[in-house]
């Protein structure tokens, strides 16, 4: 399970670190997608990922065809280097507004999400919906 919360930079080449915390969890191939808000970018091993793809063909072919020309074409597949670097497409940067060099990966389950600094901090800010609150007292939170 992706767990936890890790601030970084990214250097001169646009490649981040994968925490080994997070990358002794991840297995396989590594894929990366700007999430549809636009608010950062995903993170999936190759099971995970093939879990939403497997989903996405179950679609009538129309729906099928539609998801995918969203998501194929601004997804990418990455190979961590011996020290846990992979890059980051500058487009992808630009779509998750990740325009400075400090970034937050956060651990979300069964995939990460990798934030600007600024952007993550902002979101922390913001209070949660009363409805998910609620949930979380519900469930011994």
């Amino acid at each position: 399970m992706l767990l936890g919360t890790y601030t970084h930079s990214l250097d001169a080449k646009n490649r981040m670190i994968i925490p080994s915390k997070l990358m002794d969890e991840l297995d396989g191939k590594l894929y990366i997608y700007p999430a549809a808000s636009g608010a950062c970018i995903k993170l999936y091993d190759e099971a995970e990922w093939n879990k939403y793809c497997e989903l996405i063909d179950a679609l009538p072919p129309e729906k099928s065809y539609a998801v995918k020309s969203l998501i194929f074409p601004n997804s990418q597949q990455i190979v961590p280097d011996a020290q846990n670097r992979v890059p980051i497409p500058p487009s992808m940067l630009q779509k998750a507004g990740i325009t400075g060099k400090n970034i937050v990966t956060v651990g979300m389950g069964s995939c990460c999400e990798i934030w600007s600094e600024e952007k993550y901090q902002q979101k922390l800010e913001t209070p949660p919906p009363a409805d998910t609150m609620e949930f979380l007292s519900t469930m011994g939170f």
